[in-house]
């Protein structure tokens, strides 16, 4: 439908608008539909590790 492509450009014309200098988007390890849909749009994957403890 696009609806995450569109959202996805919106957010990127306000960031220019504003002046930001880049924008950094996550997503789980497995998500290949929205890192598909991040490269498709020109960003590059970086390579870092996440660590996370649940203290619940």
């Amino acid at each position: 439908m696009g609806t995450g492509r569109a959202l996805l450009r919106e957010v990127l014309r306000r960031a220019r608008e504003a002046g930001v200098a880049g924008v950094q988007l996550d997503t789980a390890y497995d998500n290949h539909i929205a890192q598909g849909l991040y490269a498709a749009e020109g960003f590059e994957r970086e390579e870092f590790h996440l660590y996370f403890h649940c203290l619940a």
